[in-house]
């Protein structure tokens, strides 16, 4: 299958690749770029139909929200309402064919017109939407998008804040439109999503293909191909909806993080010989699981050497400058020793995920959490997490599912009934959608149902930190945080020898960086000597203990006022990174 082939359009400079690189059709239409914009901070718009015409006094360039310096606004003061607007024409390759509108991201609740037909409603911040606008278009046509996004406490938002100013460990908002919108032709027999499941034991792989509209005569074919080489082909029946396939790969090539082999495979639905859809996907042979207190990748012991990494940019903040940003912070991140992230309180765009795949690096994913437990909150987040599974399920980088971090949106679940409750059920329920990748319930303390027990630690202190972690076989149902007494397990919940990762630690920053709103974790290091001198304490304090299966340091990087990572907000080294990697590797 060809490079997926864009319509020329004032979008080529802006995010121009293809935004979704596991689900990929040649024909598509970028439409980032320049939109006209309004604040609505009155919300007025609904009730004078804006959609049908009013006259929009800015101009913003998406997919950057208007927070951005990228975006041609940079306005960081809450507006809770927006609206955008743009005018498309459809190239005449697409006539005859049915249209998709659709968008990678928008925080938070988005309502969709075009040409005055409201044609899309989504609620929920990181995942993607479509829309079928065919019988909506005309020969010219506007679309337009209003966005909410509220400064609450129970929305899904993750390190957003919800105070006019960034603080602490809370930054910038991203408002509206934060991932690349497009459009692109089908036919009306076309596939809706792709599912592969690995099975590494047995050299095979189950696949099951969605299909919209189908008869007794419509096939699928796959051709399956690894560094050019062809590994299988079959076509098979598709009656109904879903159609599931298990094909057998001789010699099968695993992924790892370094060696991360990445099977392609073609989708071609038929009909009486006719191609309706040509789609091109691909997975890894990867597995991933528990045996007792260790974690195995491919049925081999994987000790995990992670960063945290929030997903911040210095003039994009939720949205990478470029595709080249997200390829850059994951060869960072390799060059710095690490084999992994945390991918901290925000799902990412799927570019990101797909560069993981590609260059080998393991992902914690982990929801970005609201900060009141109600039920708006329940319903919010119940409402999106299986959304984030289901989108992500295909990347073999992504080792872990994380739906909540410190208590954030569950208070009270160290010992109250119904937030221990609830994520349970969240739990439950994520282990349904993916049975085959583990789960850490509430990363860092007050784990009720977890396949890893995962601990922050920020007393900075070596010494301590390894007396601490010597203690977690027979005490670990007692163990406080070091830092934040919180004990490590919710009442009632024992630990179960489950395997122990020291998931934050560290946040070291330099002395010249902190004074005023900037700060690091403990006292700053005076310089690179020093900083590098105690990441290796506290680091290897880690790994000498056997009982530990991995670590995650904080962080990778500077975000506006917390400067503890070990790159500048711009992305520059503060230390060598070779003095870290080998930190690392003799961990």
């Amino acid at each position: 299958m060809a490079v997926p082939r864009r319509e020329a359009s004032q979008a080529d400079r802006v995010r121009p690749e293809y935004p979704r690189p596991e689900f990929v059709r040649e024909d598509w239409l970028n439409l980032n770029g320049t939109w006209e914009f309004e604040f609505d901070d009155d919300n007025a718009g609904l009730h004078e139909r804006w959609h049908e015409g009013k006259a929009f006094s800015r101009r913003i360039v998406v997919p950057f929200t208007f927070e951005s310096r990228l975006s041609g606004i940079g306005d960081t003061s809450i507006h809770e309402v927006v609206w955008y607007r743009r005018t498309f024409k459809l190239p005449s390759t697409y006539q005859g064919r049915r249209i998709l509108l659709n968008f990678g991201a928008v925080d938070y609740k988005a309502a969709v017109w075009v040409n005055g037909e409201l044609v899309a409603e989504h609620r929920g911040g990181y995942t993607l939407f479509s829309c079928d606008i065919t019988e909506s278009l005309r020969p010219e046509n506007t679309v337009v998008v209003r966005a909410e996004d509220r400064a609450t406490r129970d929305q899904p938002r993750g390190k957003q804040h919800f105070e006019p100013e960034s603080k602490g460990c809370h930054y910038s908002r991203a408002t509206g439109i934060w991932q690349t919108v497009w459009l692109e032709p089908v036919a009306p027999f076309h596939l809706t999503h792709l599912r592969f499941i690995p099975d590494v034991a047995h050299s095979r792989v189950k696949v099951t293909a969605g299909v919209s509209g189908h008869n007794d005569n419509t096939t699928l074919k796959l051709r399956f191909t690894i560094d050019g080489e062809v590994k299988a082909e079959t076509t098979v029946a598709a009656p109904g909806d879903e159609i599931s396939v298990e094909i057998r790969l001789s010699d099968a090539k695993l992924w790892t993080p370094d060696d991360p082999n990445l099977y392609n495979v073609l989708f071609e639905l038929q009909e009486d010989g006719t191609i309706f859809d040509r789609v091109l996907g691909y997975f890894g042979m990867r597995s991933i699981r528990i045996d007792g207190n260790r974690i195995l990748l491919n049925d081999e012991p994987c000790y995990l050497r992670l960063v945290l990494d929030q997903g911040y940019w210095q003039d994009g903040i939720y949205t990478a400058p470029s595709d080249e940003s997200y390829k850059r912070d994951i060869e960072a991140t390799r060059a710095l020793g690490f084999n992994g992230v945390r991918k901290h309180q925000k799902v990412e765009d799927p570019r990101y995920y797909y560069w993981c795949d590609r260059l080998g690096l393991l992902v914690w994913c982990e929801m970005a959490n609201a900060y009141d437990f109600n039920e708006v909150s329940m319903a919010n987040f119940a409402a999106e997490w299986p959304q984030v599974v289901k989108q992500n399920f295909n990347h073999p980088s992504i080792v872990t599912w994380v739906p909540f971090n410190e208590s954030w949106g569950i208070n009270g679940v160290q010992d109250k009934d119904r937030p221990q409750e609830f994520v349970g059920q969240i739990v439950a329920f994520t282990r349904q959608l993916d049975p085959t990748r583990p789960v850490v319930d509430n990363s860092g303390w007050s784990h009720v149902d977890t396949d890893i027990v995962d601990l922050h630690e920020y007393s900075g202190d070596a010494g301590l930190v390894f007396h601490t972690l010597s203690e977690i076989a027979p005490e670990i149902d007692r163990l406080p945080q070091c830092t934040h007494k919180i004990p490590a397990m919710a009442d009632g919940f024992p630990y179960r020898g489950q395997p122990v990762v020291v998931s934050e630690y560290g946040g070291i920053a330099l002395a010249r960086d902190t004074g005023g709103p900037a700060w690091g974790y403990g006292n700053g290091a005076k310089d690179a000597s020093e900083l590098v001198r105690r990441y290796r304490d506290l680091t290897e304090s880690i790994a000498r203990n056997k009982a530990v299966a991995g670590f995650c340091y904080t962080q990778l990087y500077d975000i506006e006022q917390e400067v503890n990572g070990l790159l500048t907000y711009d992305r520059e080294l503060k230390i060598r990174a070779e003095e870290i990697a080998a930190i690392n590797q003799g961990a």
